[in-house]
């Protein structure tokens, strides 16, 4: 695989040219995961979707009928209202916390994988979104990784967390 690719277009570039596949993005993206764990940033990873979801993505990258700016580019949904079919929303709520992967994609969703991404988890967020920090009450707690001291803040601070990192 290319070292590590700025962005998500540069990364999808890069797959399309050959250089790297949507299996080997994805498996790169699950082993920076694995380093950043301590940042909280991720609520949820589901590596055999990730998997299951690019191999179709490598065998099919030089068959594309329509573009696809994001082509097998790995990707953290927020665990807040769009649905990803095989992700669990728990929307950062203990009340949630066991309720099963989602059936089917919300638009957004659809829209994300017509984009050409690959969904294989889900940030962390507040419990419902309602917190100016990114603490939700079934854990972990977000941080920034430029000072562990503080969180990213607000709904989107696991996926600050995330990029940040």
């Amino acid at each position: 695989m290319t070292d590590d690719p700025a962005d998500g277009l540069s990364l999808a570039s890069a797959i399309a040219r050959g250089e790297t596949t949507a299996t080997e993005a994805l498996a790169a993206s699950l082993a920076r995961a694995a380093e950043m764990a301590s940042l909280g940033a991720i609520r949820h990873l589901d590596a055999a979707l990730g998997a299951e979801q690019a191999d179709p993505l490598t065998r099919a990258s030089f068959k594309l009928d329509a573009p696809m700016p994001f082509f097998g580019v790995p990707f953290l949904m927020k665990d807040l209202g769009s649905p990803s079919l095989g992700l669990p929303v728990v929307a950062g709520a203990r009340l949630l916390m066991d309720a099963p992967a989602i059936d089917a994609d919300s638009v957004l969703a659809q829209r994300f994988r017509a984009a050409g991404l690959n969904p294989f988890g889900t940030t962390t967020v507040p419990e419902f979104g309602l917190s100016l920090s990114s603490e939700p009450s079934i854990g972990p707690i977000a941080r920034n990784p430029l000072d562990l001291s503080r969180t990213p803040g607000g709904s989107s601070g696991g996926a600050a967390a995330a990029v940040a990192a």
